[in-house]
């Protein structure tokens, strides 16, 4: 992509005998909220660690196309620093990306604002917050940096959904502004208000990437009995379709689909095309089909 912010290739990685990764791809579309999806093990935070430049990959390359990119990064368990408190933490991150006093006052109060987040607990050690507390910090902590991209594994854990709706508004409005996102989640239901991008790996591979604007107005998810006369053309046309309990599924172009079953139709009334179901695509629908649960496959 022209407007790629981050370009990730070839990543591999190994700790011991674990691989952990064998081939990552994907592009990083500046101004875009990017879902980065897959199951428990499939390599997700050492991908993320990678492109943060906390871990090294064995082979492969992050390439970072704008210079210098201000990174954000607001992890799980946030815990870095966790015995100062919170004001402390706070001059340092001012301190480090040169922030005046004044702006950091201001923003600070803003941010809290925004939160939720009460700023009496900057006089204790982070250590001591509540989980929630200890992740909405996180966000104030990063936010305040302004950066040019914001990198979040599990954005929702510890968050009651108040505090979920807050963020997701953050995440809106600084897409709005021509950020970056990178999440990293497994509430999908959340990251379907949010998608731009989507990006699923499987076992340290890329399975799926797609614009998930274009990919849900030009594809459609379908379904089809395993002995109906669309089987044999679905199969043929699209090898990698995946059969589930007597169906054949598989996510293919809309407008090739509809002709299809507009020529069915014409050559063998609507019986064919009642053994047809289609949907159309959501992300939890895309996930279970290109990083399947190990029963399913």
């Amino acid at each position: 992509m022209n407007n790629s912010l981050v370009r990730v290739r070839g990543l591999t990685k190994k700790f011991g005998r674990v691989e952990a990764l064998r081939g990552v791809n994907f592009d990083l579309t500046a101004g875009r909220l990017t879902v980065f999806l897959g199951a428990n093990g499939a390599g997700k935070t050492t991908t993320l660690k990678i492109i943060l430049g906390f871990l090294f990959p064995d082979e492969g390359q992050v390439e970072k196309t704008f210079h210098p990119l201000r990174v954000g990064y607001v992890p799980e368990q946030p815990t870095a620093f966790s015995w100062l408190k919170g004001k402390e933490i706070l001059a340092l991150t001012a301190r480090v990306y040169g922030l005046s006093p004044e702006r950091i006052k201001a923003k600070v109060k803003e941010l809290a604002a925004i939160l939720c987040f009460d700023l009496s607990l900057g006089e204790r050690p982070v250590r001591t917050y509540s989980h929630g507390n200890q992740k909405k910090f996180a966000y104030l902590q990063n936010l305040l940096i302004d950066p040019d991209l914001l990198v979040v594994d599990e954005p929702f854990t510890a968050l009651d959904p108040v505090a979920i709706k807050q963020v997701r508004d953050i995440f809106l409005s600084y897409r709005e502004k021509q950020k970056t996102l990178l999440i990293s989640t497994h509430l999908i239901s959340e990251a379907e208000k949010l998608v731009d991008q989507v990006i699923i790996i499987k076992d340290g591979q890329t399975v799926f990437e797609a614009d998930w604007p274009d990919f849900r107005q030009n594809y459609l998810r379908v379904q089809v009995k395993k002995e109906s006369i669309a089987a044999g053309f679905l199969r043929r046309r699209w090898p990698e379709t995946q059969e589930r309990e007597g169906f054949l599924e598989n996510f293919v172009p809309r407008r090739e689909w509809e002709e299809f079953l507009a020529s069915l139709g014409s050559a063998s009334g609507e019986t064919g095309v009642q053994e047809c179901l289609q949907r159309e695509p959501d992300l939890e629908s895309v996930f279970l089909f290109y990083s399947p649960p190990p029963s399913s496959q």
